[in-house]
């Protein structure tokens, strides 16, 4: 295959790779990795040294994904890309292919419109989920990453900023609360008084009422199950058991959160879909506001939400240029977006 300067990331890598191809599928791939590409430069990173959830967002953002068999197709381009540079060229710092668990029914949650419309709620879609929702510590679990609130997408900090909430967090008398990383950094966001009243509902809840709130089939129990929950220090949210004095972790928040689809009706929503919910909302306030949404006001967003601001590759010590690689990627989200919602 000719080569030329088609790529900003790994060009040489990628045309190596299309050259262990057949001339019609090099020709195929070559406009599945110009898409990928541009991802890549996007947050300055290779694909095949992004994590989990920047590999699946680049999924959604850089392809049509308009039917299942499309978007396993592209994954499968890229799946063996990934591979390529594993095992031939062996560059990959954590020697794994990261859309190797990549399942159908993971695409399906790409394809449809109405999808992306369940996936990515807004503010008064939230207050109608909430409502559903028994508990203070539910309802909160889906608040706190619609305002912001995530950590950073390394290993190390998922869902860091939501685990480690303490109610000395809060600061009642300027609306705002305080976000902390597991390495102690932090940052101060402004909040609604609602926000403030559920952190505190949350942390003052003794018993967390099972199946919320709705009898089961158990004849035995004349009621739902009230299970204690113990204080542990000042954490917000701490797992409910007689016995136990601990606070949430990563795995008992994805389970709740498995819960809280069933109780809601919609299994797209994840800790993911709700952080990216909060910034699409805070771009549609800004456009229907001004008629338009400019790059400075993506850059406020993403600083808002530090969408970026934690990577592990961002070494930028000057804030303004922390979410340079970032607010392409908001702006196309909420441009699919708003085509969507403004139909």
């Amino acid at each position: 295959m000719d080569k030329m300067e088609a790529f900003k990331i790994d060009n040489d890598i990628k045309y190596e790779y299309l050259d262990t191809k057949p001339s019609d599928t090099a020709k195929s791939d070559i406009f599945v990795l110009k898409s990928a590409d541009e991802y890549e430069d996007l947050i300055g990173k290779p694909i095949y040294n992004m994590s989990y959830s920047e590999i699946r967002e680049m999924v959604a953002m850089q392809f049509k994904n308009t039917s299942i068999k499309s978007i396993l197709k592209n994954v499968s381009v890229l799946k063996t890309y990934i591979d390529f540079c594993v095992r031939e060229k062996r560059i990959v710092n954590h020697g794994e292919n990261r859309l190797a668990t990549f399942t159908i029914n993971e695409a399906k949650e790409f394809v449809s419109k109405q999808a992306l419309l369940n996936k990515y709620i807004s503010k008064e879609k939230l207050r109608e989920y909430q409502n559903m929702l028994y508990n203070a510590q539910d309802q909160l679990i889906l608040e706190i990453p619609f305002i912001g609130g995530r950590g950073r997408t390394t290993e190390d900090g998922t869902m860091e900023e939501i685990i480690n909430l303490t109610i000395d967090d809060v600061d009642e008398k300027n609306n705002r609360i305080a976000l902390t990383q597991n390495d102690e950094k932090n940052r101060i966001i402004d909040v609604e008084p609602s926000t403030i009243e559920l952190i505190k509902d949350t942390y003052e809840q003794e018993f967390y009422v099972e199946n919320n709130g709705e009898m089961t089939n158990n004849t035995r129990l004349s009621e739902p199950r009230k299970i204690k929950i113990n204080k542990v220090e000042n954490f917000v949210f701490r797992v409910p058991s007689k016995n136990k004095f601990q606070i949430f972790n990563i795995s008992i928040l994805n389970s709740r959160m498995r819960k809280i689809q069933k109780y809601i009706g919609n299994p797209y929503i994840t800790v993911t879909s709700l952080y990216f919910s909060g910034m699409l909302n805070l771009a549609m306030d800004i456009y229907k506001e001004k008629g338009e949404i400019t790059k400075e006001d993506y850059m406020i967003i993403c600083e808002i939400y530090n969408y970026g601001g934690s990577d592990s590759d961002n070494n930028e010590s000057d804030d303004s240029k922390k979410y340079e690689k970032y607010w392409g990627n908001l702006k196309s989200l909420f441009d699919q977006y708003k085509g969507l919602v403004l139909k």
